[in-house]
């Protein structure tokens, strides 16, 4: 696991899958920091995603998405959670490819439908869609970006019967498995 301790460890995933809270118990657990590519996107910008994607358009928001990744590259003790559509985007896994490891929490689309419902309107792109808009929309997106997702290092599945305790330790079995 040397390799991979002196690199960053990249999260990717749908939304709601738990990058970030199963990211931070990750992070505690191999004693690095944790940082959100989201969090620095609104430090930097000095305002909200849904903000900026209503005042300066999604080009804008991928602009300080990569500075934020860059940013993230120049680490080597830290967790990264990446935003769900950062890996669309070829720079960004240039980036992630020659400076870290990536790994791709899963879930399915109930699990992921049941946990975005209740904050929905804080997610830009699936803002104002009825249950059944937020399905198909949640499906569509999935199906668009699995392709980027495959392109993981390691695939850890975040289900409904397991905690985040639990999704953290199979992250890090995976994480010492790749390592060895």
């Amino acid at each position: 696991m040397r390799g991979i301790l002196d690199k960053p460890i990249y999260l990717t995933g749908f939304m709601a899958t738990g990058k970030s809270k199963v990211g931070i118990l990750l992070a505690d657990r191999l004693g690095r920091g944790f940082l959100d590519t989201d969090e620095m996107i609104i430090e930097a910008a000095g305002e909200s995603i849904p903000d900026i994607f209503e005042n300066e358009g999604e080009a804008a928001f991928r602009q300080y998405e990569y500075e934020a990744i860059l940013e993230t590259s120049r680490k080597k003790q830290v967790v990264v959670s990446l935003g769900g559509g950062a890996i669309t985007q070829q720079r960004n896994w240039d980036v992630i490819r020659s400076t870290g490891v990536c790994m791709c929490f899963t879930a399915s689309i109930d699990t992921i439908f049941e946990r975005v419902r209740r904050k929905a309107s804080e997610r830009p792109l699936l803002a104002g869609l009825d249950d059944i808009g937020l399905e198909n929309k949640i499906r569509n997106m999935l199906e668009e970006r699995e392709p980027y997702y495959k392109l993981a290092d390691i695939f850890v599945a975040s289900t409904d019967d397991r905690s985040p305790e639990q999704t953290a330790e199979l992250a890090l079995a995976a994480l010492t498995k790749m390592g060895s």
